[in-house]
């Protein structure tokens, strides 16, 4: 070798040099080393050919993108069923070459699922072996026994370790420039040979091989051909990749005089560059993800701010709906009258995605048959007597937002249908149109009845209740979550304070009333006696300013159920001193631990409540954690 011949390999970027034909003329040390010809690193085996009874193990993590073009079929090589994979799935798996189709083990993941890590673990032949992909550090690796096999990649890679079926030795692993040495993954499980390594390694002539034996026809690869037979000009800085590798290239022009005789290819392998990029990159999704999260979190607390209650009923119910505020599927609110089927609408709709478009309530059974349709879907001018111009339907006012469908239960038949179409073509056509009117809606419907029932009795259609029944969500009675009276009474009271503009108090007998009251009326009816006895009493509200039905509403007691009752006769401290333990306990109930709330009720001073509390061991905190 010349003094010349050796300066390419002296060079830190690889030089490739091919004449105008293709043929290569230059492939200096650097080269090699970028796209892993002659490697002789890790473990020594000579040169072969994969062999029935041989043990694969495979770590693929886009299946057909860089292994060779390998499909799912053809995992049957190595005796795996390929039911369930795609193209573009992750993949691990052992077998057999030539095993037949079940007996090898495979686990496998979709895109969307790639977060952290696909591992398969299983023993043959006494030998523990272990495929694992992991994904945040893009390393396929694989585990025989104590000895670890990895493969870093960046965009993808098939990886793979294959032992003697007789020996149990290892004869071929994956590693750094298989493409360049046409060792992909299909290639050698359809028995072409492989090189050997280590100690086993053969220099690689690449001396006058054209330039696609070693690279695959890549959009580099190409423009190095064009640029050599004079179809391009010169390229510079250009970055890509090379049999998988990125790299940053340019490439020249060599001429003899006006004469074009071929081409140099520059290249930088920038591998660690790309990594960082990646990593950047996932770095700043993750943490948009969290700022996503932390945005959705707050405006979730603000949407369900209104809903008052603190027991377990109704914080279950309220954690469904901020998880059905997530998507986009549709809602069904189920419930009795008063419950507040519509404050739940709402703060699904201003939790969602779609709290800056238009949220759209209609009550469908307050609206005539006859009026219904317009009402909906609006109607065309002269399309029916009166109608002077045309009109906008709420479905088309909700468009970009969330349109609540209250008492759905109550739609008539005929109206049914038109609902089914625009849940599953999202449009519709005004009433006396001809043109489909596409919309962008979230449909929140709600009832107070047994739609099952409903459409077994042919009222409600079923398929319409199959196509809204997608997250039902029933509302508890307000007798089914009592612990929440209190707050209730207080928010309500706070609200209707502002409105007549005077401050009152309930006396501890109308808190016991309203408290052992069933309220079938529910919320709702709750509020309109709040507000009758607000505007019925003095600075403090008493028993003779509820409804009168209100206090005959338990077994026909005027004034209801005391907070406590006497269970048994006995000497008359002793009769004292449990029902002021009991009166205690249950305003502590009541109030969910709060020591003020709780004096308040029992209308006493601050010292003889806690004294009391003292006395009876009573530990207010606990009821703070506790609503049973």
């Amino acid at each position: 070798m010349d003094f010349y011949s050796k300066i390419p390999d002296l060079m830190d970027e690889g030089i490739i040099a091919i004449d105008s034909e293709g043929y290569i003329k230059i492939y200096n040390r650097m080269a090699k080393n970028i796209f892993g010809i002659n490697f002789n690193e890790g473990p020594s085996y000579p040169e072969g050919v994969i062999k029935d009874g041989d043990i694969v193990v495979v770590a693929d993590n886009m299946l057909g993108a860089d292994d060779g073009g390998m499909t799912p079929e053809d995992l049957k090589l190595i005796g795996v069923n390929p039911c369930g994979v795609e193209l573009g799935y992750a993949v691990v798996a052992v077998g057999r070459k030539g095993d037949k189709t079940g007996q090898g083990y495979v686990k496998f993941l979709k895109p969307d699922q790639m977060a952290n890590e696909l591992l398969l673990k299983t023993s043959v032949d006494d030998i523990v072996i272990e495929s694992h992909i992991n994904f945040p550090r893009r390393i396929l690796r694989i585990k025989i026994n104590d000895k670890i096999y990895d493969y870093e990649y960046i965009w993808a890679a098939g990886h793979m370790v294959i032992l003697d079926g007789s020996t149990k030795c290892v004869k071929f692993y994956q590693s750094k420039g298989y493409t360049s040495r046409k060792e992909d993954m299909k290639f050698i499980l359809m028995g072409q040979p492989f090189k050997g390594k280590g100690r086993y390694s053969k220099v690689f002539e690449t001396y006058n091989k054209h330039i696609l034996e070693l690279h695959s026809d890549s959009e580099v690869v190409r423009k190095l051909l064009n640029v050599a037979c004079g179809k391009e000009d010169d390229i510079k800085g250009v970055e890509s990749l090379i049999n998988g590798i990125p790299v940053r290239c340019s490439i020249k022009a060599v001429t003899d005089g006006a004469e074009r005789i071929g081409a140099i290819l520059e290249i930088v392998d920038i591998t660690e560059l790309k990594a960082m990029q990646i990593e950047r990159e996932e770095a700043l999704i993750t943490l948009k993800k969290l700022q996503d999260k932390m945005i959705s979190e707050k405006y979730k607390r603000q949407a369900f701010k209104a809903i008052i209650g603190q027991s377990p009923k109704i914080k279950q119910v309220i954690e469904i709906a901020k998880k059905a505020a997530e998507a986009n599927s549709t809602v069904l609110l189920l419930g009795e009258s008063g419950t507040g089927k519509n404050l739940f609408a709402e703060a699904i709709h201003k939790a969602s995605s779609r709290r800056n478009g238009p949220f759209i309530y209609i009550n469908c059974a307050s609206i005539p048959e006859n009026l219904l349709e317009s009402e909906l879907f609006g109607h065309e001018k002269g399309s029916f007597t009166g109608a002077v111009s045309e009109k906008k339907g709420k479905f088309e006012m909700a468009n970009g937002g969330t349109i609540f469908l209250d008492e759905i239960n109550e739609l008539p038949v005929t109206l049914q249908a038109k609902i089914l179409h625009v849940l599953q073509s999202k449009s519709f056509t005004r009433v006396g149109g001809l043109k489909s009117i596409d919309v962008d809606i979230r449909i929140i419907a709600a009832s107070n009845k047994d739609l099952e029932q409903l459409v077994s009795q042919g009222k409600f259609r079923g398929d319409l209740f199959y196509r809204i029944n997608v997250v039902s969500i029933t509302l508890p009675p307000l007798r089914e979550r009592k612990e929440d009276i209190y707050l209730l009474i207080e928010n309500i009271c706070n609200k209707l304070e502002d409105k007549i503009n005077k401050r009152k108090k309930l006396s501890h007998e109308v808190y016991n009333i309203l408290y052992n009251y069933e309220w079938p009326g529910n919320i709702r009816e709750l509020e309109n006696v709040l507000e009758r006895a607000m505007l019925m009493s003095g600075d403090i509200i008493q028993p003779g300013d509820l409804p009168e039905y209100i206090l005959r509403g338990n077994n026909g007691n005027i004034h209801g159920k005391a907070l406590v009752d006497v269970k048994d006769l006995g000497p008359m401290r002793d009769i004292v001193e449990e029902a002021e333990k009991r009166a205690l306990l249950k305003a502590l109930k009541i109030t969910k631990g709060n020591g003020k709330k709780a004096m308040e009720l029992l209308q006493i001073g601050k010292t003889n409540f806690y004294e009391k509390l003292k006395k009876f061991g009573i530990e207010s905190s606990k009821f703070r954690n506790n609503s049973s």
